[in-house]
């Protein structure tokens, strides 16, 4: 007997794009790297740590789902990522995507 799982999903697919670096920075703070254009922003570890529990900070959300980070609006982490980047601080990074409807 086959086991089927359908996923339901109402909203078109999405595609994701690596476009930089979260990486850590000077005084708790990570800055949001895009390729070919440097740093854009500078986010502090502790609103990271304040969504990854679930609370409110203007910029940053956490997804439907809670496996990622959402910055301004359009820039993609993955939360694994981020809690990896501030538990070995300063010494790992973290992708930056971009998400795209199709």
């Amino acid at each position: 007997m086959k086991f089927v799982v359908t996923a339901e999903h109402p909203r078109p697919p999405v595609r994701y794009e690596k476009v930089g670096r979260l990486r850590p920075g000077e005084n708790r703070s990570c800055e949001v790297i895009l390729d070919g254009h440097g740093v854009i922003r500078n986010i502090q570890a502790s609103d990271l740590l304040l969504v990854l529990n679930g609370l409110l900070v203007p910029d940053l959300e956490l997804s439907e789902s809670g496996n990622r980070i959402i910055i301004s609006g359009r820039y993609v982490v993955l939360v694994k990522q981020v809690r990896v980047m501030i538990r070995d601080w300063p010494k790992k990074k973290a992708a930056l995507f971009i998400r795209e409807e199709r």
